[in-house]
């Protein structure tokens, strides 16, 4: 199989690990690459999340890991595992010979109103994941109340997959946020860990940003898909 039919350099990719006893079954967890060079069926990739996001992201060996692209208008889909540590943000992958195309299905989308909380992360991932996680403890604890002061109502765009509304620049690609959504459905907000994917400035004061969530509950997505169906 030629995989350079396939993955071009600096071609975006999204890693999601599929089997590693290590991770929560829960969890949507993923990671946004870009393609450094390809060879026989080792892809070598950069990571924009930091220098230490290969040790901390739990891409082991045994890890199975789905990769997925766009190519030519269609979802191209292969499986692989981690070879090695190339540089401080690099790594790479051996690709199984599995690579298949498919049509990405449309995730249902609604405009409305949310309130909404959101602070610009730390710069790297690892660091990202440990505040995700202890806001998820406190989400679901004792002071989980207190969490719902604060929000601010603004328009925005939301499905499973991510968010988009006008906020304060910058907002530049790869940028990480940690986000809170108040569904107001007698539950906590959806928490969770936000890659910005696009932005496009208004004006000087703000910038319309479209937002990818590479780390949130499974079970927050199946609440956003019901707030959408009941809002229809």
């Amino acid at each position: 199989m030629n995989f350079k039919r396939y993955f071009k350099t600096d071609q975006q990719l999204i890693l999601q690990i599929q089997k590693n006893q290590s991770l929560p079954i829960n969890r949507t967890e993923l990671m946004i690459v870009t393609v450094s060079g390809i060879e026989n069926n080792r892809l070598i990739v950069n990571s924009p999340y930091g220098s230490d996001v290969v040790d901390h992201y739990a891409i082991i060996p045994d890890a199975v890991i789905e990769i997925t692209t766009d190519v030519m208008g269609m979802g191209a889909r292969a499986s692989g595992r981690f070879e090695k540590k190339v540089s401080s943000n690099q790594f790479s992958l051996l690709l199984n010979y599995d690579m298949s195309l498919f049509q990405r299905r449309v995730k249902k989308r609604l405009d409305c109103d949310l309130g909404i909380r959101f602070s610009r992360g730390a710069k790297t991932l690892p660091a990202m994941r440990e505040i995700w996680d202890k806001n998820l403890k406190v989400l679901y604890g004792p002071e989980a109340p207190l969490i719902f002061q604060g929000f601010h109502t603004c328009r925005a765009n939301i499905s499973a997959g991510g968010i988009r509304f006008a906020m304060k620049p910058p907002a530049n690609q790869g940028d990480l946020c940690l986000i809170l959504i108040h569904l107001d459905d007698s539950k906590p907000p959806v928490c969770s860990i936000a890659e910005v994917a696009w932005s496009c400035m208004i004006d000087e004061e703000a910038a319309t940003t479209g937002m990818r969530f590479i780390n949130i509950l499974k079970e927050d997505q199946d609440r956003i898909d019901a707030f959408i169906g009941s809002n229809k």
